[in-house]
C-alpha cells in the first residue's frame, strides 16, 4: 500500500476527541451538534428547502458508529445497509442504492467506486466524521441525477468556515469483542494567526467477525484501514477560504470468495470558499474536489491480482444564492478503468455537467417551492477485451420538482404542525457498470452483464409529510410513493456461467443482469421522539421511536422487485445524569417473503443494545468512558437486502468499550 508514511507521520501529530460539556439535561461531554431531524440547520443551504432531511450529529452519531458507513445509518428511519460484510455497506434509502443514492463529502461526490459494486468500500472512515445529512426521497436534484433515491452528505471541518477563539484537540479510542476490533481516532484544531489548521487521523483493524451460527466466525472478513488529512482555511468577515488534503487505505476481505482480498488507495484534494453580500448575492459558494482512487482485487493465496479498478476525477460546484432563489452550475468527470485478466468492465471516460435552481416563497401560512435541473451526461466506453470498438453513450436527463408547506393551526398552544406535500420527476443516466459490465466479478462470486441499449430512467415521486413539534416532542409521519418507467436492476437471471470448466461445477458462478422493467416503490415513515416531564434520580429521560415500511412492484412482470427492505421498527429509551447515561434499543425486524424471482426469503428477528457512559474530567481536560453491548442474546440476523445474506449473517454479540477525551 502507498502513503503509508503520510499516515504514520500525520496520526501521531494528532491528540486527543469530542465536545465539553458534563451538564444535564445536555449530552455529555464530547458532544458535537446533536440530531436535529426536524430541526432547521445553523446555516441556510439547499436542504432547508427540502421536506425529509435529517442531520445525525453529536452524542447521538457517536452512539451509533459502526466500522462501516451503511451500517452507522441503518437504523435512520427510510435508511437501511447493503451490508456486503463489515467491511462494505453503502447506505440504502427507500430501497434504492448504489448508483441512486448520491455520496458526499462536505457537498461534493465521494469519487469512489463504493456505488459500482457492494463488495466496493466506502473511502471515508465514520469515525472522523462529525455530522451527517440525510435527504430521502427523489427531492435532491440539485446534487445530480444519481441522486433519484437520496443524498448522504458526511461534513467534516477540514476547511473551517468560521475562526476559532481557542484550539481543542480530541481523541477516540474503542475495542469491540466480536472481531477484535480495535480503532483509534482523533482530531486537532488551532488557529494561528488569522488562520485555522485542521488535522485528523485514525486507524483501525479488525479481525474476522463471529456469528451465532455455523461455524462461528465469517471467513476472509478481517480489515486494516487508515485515514488522515490536513486542511487550512483563512475565514474573513465575508467568507472564508481553504484547501485541506486527505488520505485513505484499507485491505480487506469480500467474504464472498475466500481469498479475495482488496487493497484500496484514495487521495483527495479539496478547495472550497464562500463570498457574501457581493452585489445581489446573499453569497456565492465555490467547492471543487480532485480524487485519486485505486483498488486492487487480488488473490491472497497466490498473490496473483485478478482486476485493479483505477479512477481519477474531479467535481466542482458553485452555489449562488439570492433571497429564496438558490441556483449554480456542477461539472463532473472522471475515467474509471478496469485491469487484468478478470476485469468485467471496460475503462469507461464519464462526464456530466448539470445546471440547477431551487426558489422557496412564503405567501402567510403557506411556502411553496419549485426546482429545475437540466443534466448533460455522457460514458464512453474504451475499446479493450469488454468492447470491440469505442462506443459513446449521452444522455440529456432533466428534472424538476414542486412543493407546498402549510403551517396548520396547531390544538394545542406551544406546538408547530407543518403539512408538506412534495412532487418530482427525475431523470437519471445509466452508468458504466449498467452499460457495459460483462464478465465475472470474482470479489462478489457473479458474473455481471450490461445492456447498452438503456435510456434515461424516469421517475415521477410524490411525497406527503406531518411534522409536529413543541418543547418536549418532534414526530414526523412521511408516506411515498415513486413510479419508474424503466427501473434498472441487477437482476439473478436463475442460470450459472461455468467459467469455461462445464466438468467442474466448484466454479460456477451465477449469472446477474441489468435488466430495465417498469416499477413503483411506495412506503411510510414514523420518527418520534420525547422528552420525559419526570426527572427521576436527578436526571432526564428520552424515548425515540423509529418505523418504516416499503414495497416495491415489478408492474412489467407483475411481482416484486428484488432486495427490498421489510418492514422495521425502533424504539429507544435513554437516561442522562450529571454523573452517567444509560441507554437502550429495542429493533424488530420483520421477515421478508415478498420477493422477486429467484431470490430467497428472510426470517424476521429482534436485536437488543444496551449502552452505559460515564464522563470525568480533570486538569488534562474531559474523558468519557464507554460501554456497550450490542445484540444482547446474539440472535441470528440477516440482512435481506444483502447480497450476502446466505453467506454472512449480521454480527453476533458485541460488547464495546472506549474512550473519549477532548483537552
Amino acid at each position: 500500500m502507498k502513503q503509508k508514511w503520510f499516515f504514520s507521520i500525520l496520526f501521531c501529530l494528532v491528540s486527543p476527541s469530542f465536545a465539553h460539556e458534563l451538564n444535564p439535561p445536555e449530552e455529555p461531554a464530547f458532544s458535537l451538534p446533536e440530531i436535529s431531524v426536524l430541526g432547521t440547520p445553523e446555516r441556510r443551504s439547499p436542504f432547508d428547502f427540502l421536506p425529509t432531511v435529517s442531520k445525525l450529529g453529536g452524542g447521538k452519531l457517536d452512539r451509533k458508529k459502526e466500522a462501516t458507513l451503511g451500517e452507522t445509518l441503518s437504523k435512520e428511519a427510510g435508511v437501511s445497509s447493503s451490508f456486503f460484510g463489515p467491511n462494505a455497506s453503502r447506505p440504502v434509502i427507500r430501497g434504492l442504492d448504489g448508483d441512486r443514492v448520491r455520496m458526499l463529502e462536505n457537498g461534493i461526490g465521494l469519487l469512489d467506486a463504493s456505488g459500482a459494486s457492494p463488495d466496493h468500500a466506502v473511502s471515508v472512515d465514520p469515525l472522523l466524521v462529525e455530522s451527517i445529512e440525510i435527504l430521502r426521497g427523489p427531492s435532491a436534484l440539485i446534487y445530480g441525477s444519481s441522486a433519484i433515491g437520496g443524498v448522504v452528505n458526511l461534513r467534516t471541518n477540514r476547511i473551517s468556515e468560521t475562526g476559532i477563539e481557542t484550539g481543542h484537540s480530541d481523541f477516540n479510542l474503542r475495542y469491540s469483542s466480536v472481531d477484535q476490533g480495535k480503532s483509534a481516532g482523533g482530531v486537532a484544531c488551532y488557529k494561528l494567526g488569522n488562520y485555522v489548521f485542521h488535522v485528523d487521523g485514525s486507524i483501525r483493524s479488525n479481525e474476522n467477525y463471529e456469528v451465532p451460527v455455523g461455524s462461528g466466525e465469517v471467513e476472509n472478513s478481517s480489515n486494516r484501514t487508515s485515514q488522515a488529512a490536513i486542511g487550512i482555511s483563512r475565514p474573513f468577515e465575508n467568507g472564508f477560504a481553504g484547501i485541506s488534503f486527505s488520505g485513505y487505505l484499507t485491505d480487506y476481505g469480500t467474504v464472498a470468495e475466500e481469498t479475495v482480498r482488496i487493497g484500496m488507495d484514495r487521495i483527495r484534494l479539496d478547495a472550497a470558499g464562500e463570498i457574501k453580500r457581493l452585489a445581489f448575492f446573499d453569497s456565492i459558494r465555490f467547492k471543487s474536489a480532485y480524487t485519486k482512487y485505486e483498488h486492487q482485487e487480488r488473490d491472497s493465496g497466490t498473490g496473483e491480482i485478478g482486476t485493479i479498478f483505477r479512477n481519477r476525477g474531479i467535481e466542482s460546484r458553485v452555489d449562488a444564492k439570492a433571497g429564496n432563489l438558490t441556483f449554480g452550475i456542477q461539472q463532473q468527470y472522471f475515467r474509471m478503468g478496469a485491469i487484468g485478466d478478470e476485469a468485467f468492465l471496460p475503462t469507461t471516460r464519464n462526464s456530466s455537467w448539470g445546471l440547477f435552481a431551487l426558489q422557496e416563497a412564503k405567501w402567510g401560512a403557506f411556502r411553496p417551492t419549485w426546482g429545475l435541473r437540466v443534466e448533460a451526461a455522457s460514458v464512453t466506453g474504451e475499446e479493450g477485451t469488454i468492447l470491440a470498438t469505442e462506443t459513446t453513450k449521452s444522455f440529456l436527463a432533466p428534472s424538476t420538482s414542486l412543493g407546498m408547506q402549510v403551517a396548520l393551526p396547531a390544538p394545542v398552544s406551544g406546538q408547530d404542525w407543518t403539512l408538506g406535500l412534495n412532487s418530482t420527476y427525475t431523470e437519471r443516466a445509466p452508468n458504466y457498470q449498467e452499460l457495459f459490465a460483462d464478465g465475472a466479478h470474482m470479489a462478489t462470486g457473479i458474473v455481471e452483464k450490461g445492456n447498452s441499449s438503456f435510456k434515461t430512467e424516469n421517475n415521477l415521486g410524490l411525497e406527503l409529510s406531518l411534522k409536529v413539534k413543541d418543547r418536549r416532542n418532534e414526530a414526523r409521519l412521511s408516506t411515498y410513493v415513486q413510479n419508474f418507467r424503466n427501473y434498472i436492476a441487477l437482476t439473478p437471471t436463475g442460470t450459472s456461467d461455468d467459467m469455461g470448466t462445464p466438468l467442474d461445477t466448484s466454479d460456477d458462478l451465477d449469472v446477474y443482469e441489468f435488466r430495465s422493467t417498469p416499477a413503483r416503490l411506495f412506503g411510510a415513515e414514523l420518527e418520534y421522539t420525547h422528552q420525559l416531564e419526570t426527572v427521576f434520580l436527578s436526571g432526564n429521560w428520552e424515548i425515540d421511536l423509529k418505523a418504516d415500511w416499503m414495497r416495491g412492484l415489478d408492474l412489467g412482470g407483475g411481482g416484486n422487485l428484488p432486495r427490498m427492505v421489510p418492514a422495521r421498527g425502533t424504539l429507544g429509551l435513554r437516561y442522562q445524569h450529571s454523573l452517567f447515561a444509560l441507554d437502550g434499543e429495542f429493533q424488530r425486524v420483520e421477515g421478508q417473503n415478498l420477493l422477486a424471482a429467484n431470490e430467497i426469503a428472510t426470517r424476521g428477528y429482534n436485536l437488543l443494545n444496551l449502552g452505559a457512559e460515564v464522563p470525568f474530567s480533570g486538569s488534562f481536560g474531559n474523558l468519557k468512558a464507554i460501554l456497550r453491548a450490542n445484540n444482547l442474546f446474539n440472535v441470528e440476523a440477516r440482512n435481506h437486502i444483502s447480497f450476502l445474506k446466505e453467506l454472512a449473517p449480521l454480527p453476533g454479540r458485541n460488547i464495546v468499550v472506549g474512550l473519549q477525551g477532548s483537552i
